[in-house]
């Protein structure tokens, strides 16, 4: 038969582990979907300032060589950060314009280039946002080759936060390192605490018995401490007044 010490030690050590277990695969998934959620919204204001800084630069007039200045800009003011930002041309603009050496769109983009519609694309760790480029009739002064309602091309920022993922997740390991043991040692205090007291009322009856010799034992002097131990010597008491 198991001693009930053993038995609380046994379940404070397994709740221990399964709360530790449960809390890091809990707010690890939650982090992931709170951080693919930050991709998206930063995917979105970076796409739409990016885009309204390069239509105010073609509506006031404009040229190759400051496009190309103004998308290497932007590409590189992202440098080092979790963002990167990249640019795809469309045949409505090389109508226009020309062709330029550029890769060719993958499945995501080319359905954003289709539809018109932006695409969120979750990533290990982040997300990838879509924004299409629709012309509209302001757009038609400067390619006017272009119909009104055409893809012009897109923009597209990524962002990872695979190191943030990753530095919150050994944090959290840390924490709960030190965390989990405490239910564990709260319940070893306990035991400890309910073993003495159980010795000391053992002590005390058999100190009675012993001080009684044939005669019946007087349990007066037994002061049991908790309601439990109570219970158990009025059994004792009731016991030794039959012997009487």
């Amino acid at each position: 038969m198991q001693s009930l010490h053993r038995i609380i030690l046994l379940v404070a050590a397994a709740v221990s582990l399964l709360l530790a277990a449960g809390t890091y695969l809990l707010f690890s998934g939650f982090g992931d979907h709170m951080m693919q959620k930050a991709a998206f919204a930063q995917g979105r204001i970076v796409s739409s300032l990016t885009f309204s800084n390069m239509f105010q630069l073609m509506s006031q007039g404009w040229n190759r060589e400051q496009v190309v200045n103004f998308t290497r800009g932007a590409t590189d003011a992202l440098a080092g950060s979790p963002l990167r930002i990249e640019f795809h041309r469309a045949e409505a603009v090389n109508r226009d314009y020309g062709e330029v050496a550029q890769p060719a769109p993958d499945t995501a983009l080319a359905d954003a280039l289709r539809t018109g519609r932006a695409k969120e694309i979750v990533l290990p760790g982040g997300g990838r946002y879509i924004q299409p480029l629709v012309a509209s009739e302001t757009c038609l002064g400067c390619h006017p080759r272009a119909r009104k309602g055409e893809m012009l091309g897109a923009i597209t920022v990524e962002a990872k936060y695979d190191k943030f993922i990753d530095d919150t997740r050994k944090l959290l390991m840390i924490i709960l390192l030190v965390m989990t043991p405490v239910p564990f040692l709260a319940a070893m205090a306990v035991v400890i605490y309910l073993d003495r007291r159980m010795q000391r009322f053992v002590g005390q009856i058999d100190a009675a018995m012993l001080a009684s010799g044939s005669a019946a034992p007087d349990f007066s002097g037994v002061d049991p401490h908790c309601a439990e131990l109570d219970t158990v010597l009025d059994r004792f008491k009731r016991l030794a007044g039959r012997g009487g």
